[in-house]
């Protein structure tokens, strides 16, 4: 309990902030016997009342942190201070901490728990938050907040689903044993007993209704201003007694005397201020009643003065006699004596019930047809002798009009089973027919829901959440999933309501409901799409889990794609491994989708191809691959077609900084490791591939640059130039031709290496790229670009009979370099080649470079 307080206090502190694998683990059920003895009551009690102890039992802390919360907020008036100055409508953050809070009941049960304890936990933040959002209400000018009915929508479904499959997973644990046998005896009480143990449907409805008058409970605020002790129809009596000492006398002639009948039997109405008290009166034993106060109506009517109205409820009480217990050998057949047999203690215990129940049951019915009285006052007595028509006027909501239906259904099959089964000395007298044709079953409730003649009910039947509660229910939650699918398509559905779907989803999956698959993952998806719109990580991660593994990767690799800080991205893999997602797919697909992303388009005659933001992003995505040791291999691939791209597209720059993102020794390390299959080891050639070609255009353009920076000799002297002049012209011609020298040396340097690395392109073992995947489109684009290149050194070096030399190279067929060659780039190497030849003829050489004789 101290930790429910401490997230009710957390969530009022998130206030004052502006800002904003298999999850359940089936636990070992009960055994039949406790089962049993959750049902063996030792005192009479009624239908409404005999399974409510489930509930108390199993979840007693549903009001108890609320009441502690409220007690916090009645008590600092700073805090709630503080909370209304910094956000307009505070309720709201309290609404949307239920992200974080129903993720970490989902991450404390994650161990294998009892389900029902994770429906209890979300129940209870439902209820923490809203306990908050009823705090702050009061606070302001307030009375409607969406938030609030929502919110108490949503706790009561969560409490519906404890109620309703604790007893189904309890059942289904029980479905070996052997079944309860049919009661035949004299108790009415154990009668009853037994059948809650053998019907299920009747068990169940009976939950329904402890959860709807639970409901009502926590709705009910009304205070009946009332002294504490006072005598039935005070003013009237007064009035009687002395009329001329009375301060407001009626406004009519009133009744002669006080017994419960005279105003019907006379024909005449009470004192005015008495028929108003007497109104509210009925209306608030009503309103007990509804949720499901017998007692506190019983003392109300006392307090009142009216004990004989609190004497009417006590008929309805079901027959038991402590005094004997059942022969255990009596059955259906046995009609030995009168199924009793004496108990051993001589000391008599009080008799239970109402052993002229039927008889009172009668006279309830007649007394709930008499339209001389009270509505409010019919409809209470009507609830306990089941008497649907006086309930319907007054219920004026889906879960009154519910409440009715559910509490006559379960009358109906009560009676009936006591009629069956109860044997005594006399008959049951027969009650009226009308009474036995309220019997329906669940699909005639929620059909007569549908179709009430009142149009508020039959509107409030359209509402999700009492959809959802219907087909639970009914235990149909594969058209209940299909409700879901409908809902999920509105992209203005409120992400509270996405949030309540999606852990009812994971719920029903857990508890083996979860048939449609497709539609599960559809509705977690659009919530994982929400939590990603507000980068909740650690979220993210956890909620994709619960998809299946092809799903996991997409939908995580696709929220990764907008994680830039490396920070960001390893913590987000952190979350992942936590999660068992599969982190080797999910970086190998983010760099793939990122891949993927079209390039920019550049302004038709631009020849320098500038690396754009779109690049870095690509060239940044890498990292991804490189976070893990054993994804080296996978690196490797995603670089080279990271690197393949650029090169298509013919930015050398972009290829470079791409390449650079390898660490110089892995090959190596991938090496080491162990054998290297044949894709691998074809991975290996194209990353060598590509340093080769990127190294040679590094090493031709530092060639390049330099060429283009030789010295420039100083300028001439004029004919009448000083001595001075003269002097310091000699210096810098002396300076000049030392410098030329450095820039000659450093030329030829820079132009072997650049020969040599473009060579290494030319000439690359078993072919430069040759393998890859379109491989010939990059030989053809690249390759001729090479010897171009190599022709460019050596011909402003000097070098044309080995210019010429290129053609033997090209026309080999060891290298079949002539195969990349288009027709027009073929002209293009053979004009250069012919340039070269005519430079060689005119140094009185051969066109091929040798020596001529004289």
């Amino acid at each position: 309990m101290d930790n429910d307080l401490e997230r009710s206090v957390r969530l009022l502190e998130d206030a004052l902030s502006t800002s904003g694998r298999g999850l359940f683990k089936k636990s070992l059920l009960k055994s039949r016997t406790d089962y049993d003895n959750r049902l063996d009551f030792s005192s009479t009690v009624a239908n409404h009342e005999l399974l409510k102890h489930l509930r108390r039992q199993q979840h007693p802390s549903f009001d108890e942190t609320g009441s502690k919360l409220s007690h916090i907020l009645q008590g600092d008036q700073t805090v709630i201070g503080n909370v209304l100055q910094a956000n307009v409508a505070p309720w709201t953050t309290a609404v949307d901490s239920l992200y974080t809070e129903f993720f970490e009941v989902l991450q404390t049960h994650s161990g294998g728990q009892d389900i029902l304890e994770v429906v209890t936990d979300l129940a209870r933040c439902c209820s923490d938050a809203l306990k908050v959002i009823q705090s702050l209400k009061c606070k302001v000018a307030v009375s409607h907040l969406d938030e609030e009915i929502c919110l108490e929508k949503e706790r009561n479904t969560w409490r519906l689903l404890f109620i309703l499959y604790q007893d189904r997973l309890l059942a289904q644990n029980m479905m070996d044993d052997q079944g309860v046998m049919q009661y035949f005896g004299r108790s009415e009480k154990m009668c009853v007993q037994n059948l809650f143990k053998r019907d299920g449907l009747v068990r169940e409805s009976q939950l329904i209704i402890d959860w709807l008058e639970s409901n009502a409970a926590d709705r009910d605020d009304e205070v009946l201003h009332f002294s504490d002790s006072t005598v039935g129809w005070e003013n009237t009596l007064h009035q009687l007694q002395s009329a001329e000492t009375i301060a407001f006398l009626s406004s009519r002639r009133i009744v002669s005397s006080l017994d419960p009948d005279a105003p019907n039997r006379e024909r005449m109405p009470l004192h005015d201020l008495d028929s108003e008290d007497d109104k509210r009166l009925a209306r608030k034993v009503f309103a007990e009643v509804r949720c499901g106060k017998l007692e506190e109506a019983q003392k109300l009517c006392r307090q009142t003065g009216h004990s004989w109205k609190a004497a009417l409820f006590e008929g309805w009480r079901l027959f038991h006699d402590p005094n004997v217990k059942e022969n255990s050998d009596n059955d259906a057949g046995s009609e030995a004596d009168d199924g009793y047999e004496e108990m051993d203690s001589n000391e008599l215990k009080e008799i239970e019930g109402n052993s002229s129940r039927d008889i009172w049951k009668i006279m309830a019915i007649k007394y709930c047809k008499q339209d001389y009285l009270n509505l409010y006052d019919r409809a209470s007595i009507g609830a306990f002798c089941g008497y649907l028509n006086t309930l319907l006027p007054v219920c004026n909501s889906w879960e009154d009009s519910l409440w009715a239906y559910m509490r006559t259904l379960v009358d109906v099959r009560v009676e009936s089973e006591i009629r069956d089964c109860v044997t005594r000395n006399g008959e049951y007298l027969p009650l009226p027919e009308e009474y036995w044709t309220q019997r329906m079953s669940l699909n005639e409730v929620f059909h007569n829901l549908e179709s009430s003649k009142d149009a508020l009910v039959r509107e409030e039947a359209k509402r999700p959440d009492h959809v959802i509660q219907k087909h639970i229910i009914m235990d149909e939650i594969a058209t209940l999933l299909l409700k879901f699918e409908e809902w999920i398509e509105d992209e203005n559905l409120p992400t509270s309501f996405l949030r309540f779907l999606a852990h009812l989803v994971l719920f029903f999956d857990q508890i083996g409901q979860g048939h449609n698959r497709e539609v599960m993952e559809k509705v977690l998806e659009n919530y994982i799409n929400r939590l990603m719109a507000m980068n909740e990580t650690q979220m993210v991660a956890y909620y994709v889990s619960k998809l299946s593994p092809n799903n996991q990767v997409h939908l995580y690799a696709k929220y990764l794609e907008n994680i830039i800080d490396e920070e960001e991205r390893k913590t987000s893999l952190l979350y992942a491994e936590d999660s068992g997602l599969n982190v080797l797919a999910i970086t190998k697909q983010v760099v793939e989708n990122v891949r993927n992303i079209p390039h920019e388009t550049e302004e038709s005659g631009n020849l320098q191809h500038k690396i754009t933001e779109v690049d870095n992003y690509k060239i940044s995505s890498l990292d991804w691959v490189l976070f893990y040791e054993n994804q080296r291999a996978e690196a490797l691939v995603q670089v080279n077609g990271l690197i393949f791209t650029f090169l298509t597209l013919g930015k050398v720059d972009a290829a470079h900084l791409a390449f650079n993102k390898i660490p110089q020794d892995m090959v190596e390390k991938i090496i080491k490791e162990g054998e290297v299959s044949e894709t691998l080891r074809q991975s290996i050639k194209e990353f060598f591939s590509y340093k080769a070609y990127l190294d040679a255009n590094e090493a031709f353009n530092e060639w390049f640059k330099h060429c283009k920076c030789q010295p420039t000799p100083p300028a001439a002297l004029p004919d009448n130039a000083q001595f001075p002049e003269k002097v310091a012209h000699q210096h810098r011609q002396s300076q000049h031709k030392a410098e030329l020298e450095r820039w000659k040396l450093t030329a030829n340097h820079l132009a072997k290496n650049a020969k040599t690395k473009l060579y290494n392109v030319l000439l690359f073992p078993e072919g430069w790229l040759v393998g890859a995947v379109d491989d010939d489109y990059l030989r053809s684009a690249c390759l001729p670009g090479i010897v171009l290149l190599i022709y460019s050194v050596l011909s402003e070096s000097g070098q044309h009979a080995e210019c010429v030399q290129l053609a033997d190279i090209i026309a080999s067929e060891k290298h079949c370099l002539y195969k990349v060659y288009s027709k027009e780039k073929l002209a293009e190497i053979l004009e250069k080649l012919c340039e070269s030849s005519v430079a060689l003829l005119n140094a009185k050489k051969d066109p091929w470079g040798n020596e001529t004789a004289a």
